[in-house]
């Protein structure tokens, strides 16, 4: 019986720490410029630069942020 206390007391803590997480961290990024590959745009660069090195190789491309 004390191990299934301590079994249900894991699982809410570790419940717990997960949920507690701040999801679309990816997201909140909101930069100058995003990279796009296969209709995917993620907004983290702040040059066009970086951007470039990034999709460098990957058939991708590099637009400016226009939400910025």
């Amino acid at each position: 019986m004390r191990k299934l206390g301590l079994l249900a007391g894991a699982v809410f803590i570790a419940l717990s720490v997960v949920g507690s997480a701040t999801p679309g961290h990816a997201q909140a990024q909101d930069l100058a410029w995003c990279s796009k590959i296969k209709g995917m745009l993620n907004c983290m660069y702040e040059t066009r630069d970086q951007c470039r090195a990034s999709v460098s190789g990957r058939h991708g491309t590099c637009v400016q942020n226009r939400r910025r």
